[in-house]
Protein backbone atom coordinates (compact mmCIF):
# COMPACT_ATOMS: atom_id res chain seq x y z
CA UNK A 1 0.00 0.00 0.00
CA UNK A 2 2.62 2.40 0.42
CA UNK A 3 2.83 2.67 -3.02
CA UNK A 4 -0.42 4.16 -3.98
CA UNK A 5 0.79 6.66 -1.30
CA UNK A 6 3.11 8.09 -3.41
CA UNK A 7 1.63 7.68 -6.38
CA UNK A 8 -1.34 10.51 -5.01
CA UNK A 9 1.28 12.37 -4.06
CA UNK A 10 3.26 12.68 -7.11
CA UNK A 11 -0.32 13.42 -8.69
CA UNK A 12 -0.97 16.00 -6.44
CA UNK A 13 2.62 17.78 -6.98
CA UNK A 14 2.32 17.34 -10.68
CA UNK A 15 -1.28 19.17 -10.49
CA UNK A 16 0.57 21.75 -8.59
CA UNK A 17 3.28 22.20 -11.12
CA UNK A 18 0.70 22.97 -13.69
CA UNK A 19 -1.33 24.97 -12.20
CA UNK A 20 2.00 27.19 -11.49
CA UNK A 21 2.29 27.25 -14.70
CA UNK A 22 -0.97 28.40 -15.77
CA UNK A 23 -1.28 31.07 -13.27
CA UNK A 24 2.33 32.64 -14.61
CA UNK A 25 1.30 32.48 -18.00
CA UNK A 26 -2.13 34.24 -16.92
CA UNK A 27 0.24 36.80 -15.29
CA UNK A 28 2.09 37.13 -18.37
CA UNK A 29 -0.63 37.71 -20.57
CA UNK A 30 -1.54 40.36 -18.22
CA UNK A 31 1.27 42.39 -18.19
CA UNK A 32 1.28 42.33 -21.61
CA UNK A 33 -1.86 43.91 -22.29
CA UNK A 34 -1.12 46.36 -19.10
CA UNK A 35 1.95 47.41 -21.29
CA UNK A 36 0.18 47.63 -24.49
CA UNK A 37 -2.74 49.92 -23.02
CA UNK A 38 0.15 51.71 -21.40
CA UNK A 39 1.76 52.31 -24.62
CA UNK A 40 -1.54 53.20 -26.30
CA UNK A 41 -2.20 56.04 -24.22
CA UNK A 42 0.87 57.33 -24.19
CA UNK A 43 0.82 57.49 -27.70
CA UNK A 44 -2.59 59.08 -27.49
CA UNK A 45 -1.35 62.16 -25.40
CA UNK A 46 1.76 62.84 -27.41
CA UNK A 47 -0.57 62.93 -30.48
CA UNK A 48 -3.12 65.47 -28.07
CA UNK A 49 0.24 67.91 -28.06
CA UNK A 50 0.85 67.55 -31.37
CA UNK A 51 -2.71 68.81 -32.24
CA UNK A 52 -2.70 71.45 -29.80
CA UNK A 53 1.20 72.74 -31.01
CA UNK A 54 -0.05 72.65 -34.27
CA UNK A 55 -3.27 74.52 -33.71
CA UNK A 56 -0.99 77.25 -31.41
CA UNK A 57 1.32 77.32 -34.15
CA UNK A 58 -1.36 78.00 -36.98
CA UNK A 59 -2.90 80.53 -34.50
CA UNK A 60 0.45 82.44 -33.31
CA UNK A 61 1.44 82.61 -37.07
CA UNK A 62 -2.36 83.64 -38.05
CA UNK A 63 -1.81 86.41 -35.37
CA UNK A 64 1.72 87.14 -35.17
CA UNK A 65 1.48 87.47 -31.47
CA UNK A 66 2.76 84.83 -28.89
CA UNK A 67 0.72 82.69 -27.40
CA UNK A 68 0.25 80.30 -24.62
CA UNK A 69 -2.16 77.67 -23.30
CA UNK A 70 -2.20 75.15 -20.47
CA UNK A 71 -3.11 71.53 -20.99
CA UNK A 72 -4.32 69.18 -18.31
CA UNK A 73 -1.64 65.85 -18.01
CA UNK A 74 -2.94 63.31 -16.42
CA UNK A 75 -0.22 62.25 -13.01
CA UNK A 76 0.87 58.63 -14.28
CA UNK A 77 0.27 56.31 -17.20
CA UNK A 78 -1.20 53.01 -15.17
CA UNK A 79 1.35 52.66 -12.24
CA UNK A 80 4.39 54.00 -14.30
CA UNK A 81 5.94 57.83 -14.56
CA UNK A 82 6.00 59.21 -17.81
CA UNK A 83 7.40 61.95 -19.47
CA UNK A 84 6.82 63.87 -23.01
CA UNK A 85 9.72 65.93 -24.75
CA UNK A 86 9.52 68.69 -27.93
CA UNK A 87 12.69 67.76 -30.25
CA UNK A 88 14.10 69.56 -33.20
CA UNK A 89 16.83 67.99 -35.59
CA UNK A 90 17.36 68.34 -39.39
CA UNK A 91 14.41 66.07 -39.84
CA UNK A 92 11.96 68.34 -38.68
CA UNK A 93 10.04 68.71 -35.37
CA UNK A 94 8.36 66.31 -33.27
CA UNK A 95 6.75 65.76 -29.89
CA UNK A 96 8.19 61.91 -27.96
CA UNK A 97 7.74 60.27 -25.16
CA UNK A 98 8.53 57.07 -23.07
CA UNK A 99 8.30 55.50 -19.68
CA UNK A 100 11.02 56.19 -16.44
CA UNK A 101 13.03 59.30 -16.64
CA UNK A 102 13.46 61.57 -19.34
CA UNK A 103 17.11 62.33 -18.98
CA UNK A 104 18.18 58.86 -19.49
CA UNK A 105 14.95 57.84 -20.96
CA UNK A 106 14.63 56.14 -24.52
CA UNK A 107 11.84 57.64 -26.61
CA UNK A 108 9.53 55.01 -27.28
CA UNK A 109 7.03 57.21 -29.58
CA UNK A 110 7.28 60.05 -31.77
CA UNK A 111 4.60 62.43 -33.10
CA UNK A 112 5.74 64.50 -35.82
CA UNK A 113 5.06 69.03 -35.76
CA UNK A 114 4.70 70.94 -38.84
CA UNK A 115 7.70 71.41 -40.88
CA UNK A 116 10.11 74.29 -40.17
CA UNK A 117 9.18 74.65 -36.60
CA UNK A 118 11.82 75.21 -34.19
CA UNK A 119 10.78 73.59 -30.97
CA UNK A 120 12.24 72.68 -27.33
CA UNK A 121 10.95 71.67 -23.72
CA UNK A 122 10.68 68.46 -21.23
CA UNK A 123 7.80 67.96 -19.18
CA UNK A 124 7.32 64.72 -16.28
CA UNK A 125 4.28 63.26 -15.63
CA UNK A 126 2.81 64.22 -12.66
CA UNK A 127 4.00 67.79 -11.94
CA UNK A 128 0.98 69.91 -12.84
CA UNK A 129 -0.82 71.21 -16.11
CA UNK A 130 1.69 71.22 -19.25
CA UNK A 131 2.34 74.43 -20.43
CA UNK A 132 2.94 75.22 -24.57
CA UNK A 133 4.54 78.36 -25.77
CA UNK A 134 4.58 79.76 -29.42
CA UNK A 135 6.14 82.22 -30.81
CA UNK A 136 7.53 83.84 -34.04
CA UNK A 137 10.94 84.63 -34.70
CA UNK A 138 12.18 85.21 -38.01
CA UNK A 139 9.02 84.24 -39.78
CA UNK A 140 9.86 80.49 -37.58
CA UNK A 141 7.67 79.17 -35.28
CA UNK A 142 9.21 78.63 -31.93
CA UNK A 143 7.23 76.18 -29.78
CA UNK A 144 8.43 76.08 -25.99
CA UNK A 145 6.82 72.81 -24.11
CA UNK A 146 7.17 73.49 -19.76
CA UNK A 147 5.20 72.59 -16.92
CA UNK A 148 2.68 75.57 -16.25
CA UNK A 149 3.64 78.16 -13.70
CA UNK A 150 0.95 79.97 -12.11
CA UNK A 151 1.36 83.90 -12.54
Amino acid sequence: MPSQATNYFYTLAAMGVVALIITNVFELQVNQIEASAERLELLEILEAIAAESTELITLTESTGSSTKIAVHMPQRIGDKQYWVRLRTSHEGSWVEGGFGEPWTGIPDLRVYLPWNTTSTGTYKGGYGNLSLNCTVDAGEPYLILNRWEEA
